[in-house]
């Protein structure tokens, strides 16, 4: 996110940014975050971090909870990793990076009157339901501009969802971040409508889109005629304000991605 006059702030950063995210940046001239937000303690969002610095790119806060032990120890070996997210925090403080643990209903103000909220921020541990996994620890933000307003997500799963649902006022955005990169466990069709964006924005592969694995969220979308840009086709994607004109640019456009020709 680039404010005009205002900062530049990152949101996650997958683990492999080399080939991607740095020739972005670097395109765009940015070398410099005010604020890094991690949604949360999986190494595919915040694994990207130390090949950011060590490529120039710097950080002066990042906003990452530390995760529950226990809530993070069931996910070994595959998922969360206490020890590693803690040799993260250390490298942040040798790179002289402030990092500080954030709650929902925070405000931050971008500049330019743009504002950045987190809406929800669960611990995995003490939930409406009791323990989640770390999928449910994401932060959920929006982002203010102008009439125009976003929503990220993290890897929001099914169940929390339907508390968010129920619980928040206004969760309406016109560009929705989708969670979990469209994959089932994701959050209920209930929450896409009560979203009701215009965009969804989808980090994922093709071959995992088209899967049966993304089919719930692809058919609601395209039902729905929600206009989706999934990164693996249509390559990096930039959201545009200009004048409270929002646009989105991809660097593909892709009519029909899971057409047989693509599979």
């Amino acid at each position: 996110i680039q404010i005009k006059g205002g900062k530049t702030v990152l949101i996650d950063a997958g683990a492999n940014v080399k080939d991607k995210l740095i020739p972005f940046l670097n395109d765009n001239k940015i070398k410099y975050f005010d604020y890094a937000f991690i949604s949360h303690a999986h190494k595919d969002h915040y694994g990207g971090i130390p090949i950011l610095i060590r490529n120039n790119i710097s950080i002066n806060e990042i906003y990452f909870n530390l995760p529950n032990k226990s809530v993070c120890d069931r996910e070994l070996p595959w998922g969360c990793n206490y020890f590693d997210v803690k040799s993260h925090f250390n490298f942040y403080e040798k790179n002289s990076i402030i990092r500080k643990e954030v709650n929902g209903g925070e405000i931050f103000d971008l500049g330019n009157d743009v504002i950045l909220k987190i809406l929800y921020a669960f611990d995995g541990y003490n939930t409406p339901f009791g323990q989640t996994d770390i999928n449910d620890t994401s932060l959920i933000m929006s982002l203010e501009s102008g009439d125009h307003k976003f929503l990220f997500t993290g890897d929001l799963n099914a169940k929390l969802s339907e508390y968010i649902v129920e619980t928040s006022k206004d969760i309406q955005a016109d560009v929705l971040k989708v969670p979990h990169h469209g994959t089932e466990g994701l959050a209920r069709n209930s929450f896409f409508k009560k979203v009701n964006p215009i965009y969804a924005l989808v980090p994922s592969p093709k071959s995992l889109w088209c899967s049966d694995r993304s089919a719930r969220p692809r058919k609601w979308f395209i039902e729905n005629k929600v206009k989706t840009y999934i990164n693996g086709f249509s390559g990096n994607i930039k959201v545009q304000i200009l004048d409270n004109e929002l646009s989105v640019i991809p660097e593909k456009e892709v009519k029909d991605p899971c057409s047989q020709s693509h599979n």
